[in-house]
């Protein structure tokens, strides 16, 4: 009988314990977050500052914390960058794109959205199109704190192509036209260009393309380097010169031309000068 009574006089107790979360689809803060998407694909950010805190803190998928300034600041470039904004419908149903808020039994409500984002580029023409979640964290009836997952490279590119268009691209290359030596065979070569490249992406993070094209004749090869900016080109020339490919890269190649394009420093047209450097300066199009 004790048993019994132990097994209801549990019962009784989980029976009345509140779940840990509650989840909502029609709730006031479920359509906050919908309006904010509304006035997003507007182009309005009006809204945004009403409903998110002064002492917010937004994280975005390369874990770069930004402050409501920098937040508010960030959207309306958005509204630079591309067109035609627009996010899937959303209904409740749990199929395809939602908005949902759990209320937890810890007070904590977090709101939760997955969506699609749809644009036109502004500056390459291009749509995009792309999944993200992002998840909202309230204090009251403000947002606290917005942490991002998505694929940002379609906003790089956009921005990276206004900044060409704008003439402000700060990326720079080289373009080397160069003849295989003889007594070096095409394997010999690959095997130095694997060595090459594996330097390179250990030691030059900004170092963004580096690619060598062989001619139809095996004679010939076409060298093209991206960087970020011209200080990490001239810490390529820095490791070029002070570590192990200089003298193996010289005796292989005989350097045909040597074209450094972009909105290239003085340091860096000063660094290579040496060379045979032959400057182009960006006046148009758009570069990745």
């Amino acid at each position: 009988m004790k048993k019994i009574i132990l097994f209801l006089s549990l019962g009784l107790i989980f029976a009345c314990e509140q779940p840990y979360a509650k989840v909502e689809v029609k709730d006031a803060k479920t359509a906050i977050i919908q309006k904010v998407f509304d006035e997003v694909s507007n182009e309005n950010a009006t809204y945004l500052e009403e409903v998110f805190s002064d002492d917010m803190k937004m994280v975005n998928a390369n874990n770069q914390e930004f402050d409501k300034t920098a937040f508010i600041a960030g959207i309306n470039d958005m509204f630079d960058l591309f067109d035609d904004i627009s996010f899937d419908s959303v209904n409740g149903d749990a199929d395809g794109s939602e908005i949902e808020t759990n209320y937890y039994s810890n007070k904590k409500v977090w709101t939760s959205t997955w969506n699609n984002f749809s644009a036109t580029g502004k500056y390459t023409g291009q749509k995009v199109n792309f999944p993200f979640h992002i998840a909202y964290q309230w204090e009251g009836d403000k947002i606290i704190e917005e942490y991002q997952f998505f694929d940002l490279s379609a906003f790089e590119k956009e921005a990276t192509a206004r900044a060409s268009q704008n003439r402000t691209n700060q990326k720079v290359g080289f373009l080397l036209e160069l003849s295989i030596n003889k007594g070096y065979s095409l394997a010999e070569v690959m095997t130095m260009l694997e060595g090459l490249t594996t330097f390179m992406r250990a030691n030059e993070p900004e170092a963004y393309d580096y690619g060598y094209y062989l001619s139809q004749d095996q004679k010939k090869i076409t060298l093209i380097e991206k960087y970020a900016n011209s200080e990490a080109a001239i810490l390529h020339a820095d490791n070029f010169e002070s570590g192990p490919n200089m003298e193996p890269f010289l005796a292989a190649f005989t350097i045909e031309s040597f074209v450094l394009f972009g909105n290239s420093s003085d340091a860096l047209k000063e660094r290579i000068k040496a060379y045979g450097v032959s400057p182009r300066e960006l006046i148009g199009g758009w570069t990745n």
